[in-house]
């Protein structure tokens, strides 16, 4: 994990010829999150801190861990509420 978080830090200052495609990266800046409610189950974020990721560009705001699940499983599913929001 420690070896990840220097990664991030320091890049890939390695000066061998290596793929890059296979670092993960993270989106400058992510689509912000339109809704004031979880994606999931339309609960407000009244009981806590929303659980937050960025998922392909698009920041995405859940109401705990157990959504993220469900998120996961079917994505485009909950995207689709996020269409036509500014």
């Amino acid at each position: 994990m420690a070896g990840a978080a220097v990664f991030f830090f320091l890049g890939c200052q390695s000066d061998d010829h290596h793929d890059h495609a296979s670092h993960t990266q993270v989106p400058a800046v992510a689509k912000p999150y339109p809704l004031d409610k979880c994606i999931v189950s339309d609960d407000a974020f009244d009981h806590g801190k929303p659980v937050v990721f960025v998922y392909q560009g698009q920041e995405i705001k859940l109401c705990c861990k157990d959504c993220r699940k469900d998120f996961e499983k079917d994505p485009a599913k909950y995207l689709s509420k996020l269409a036509g929001t500014k």
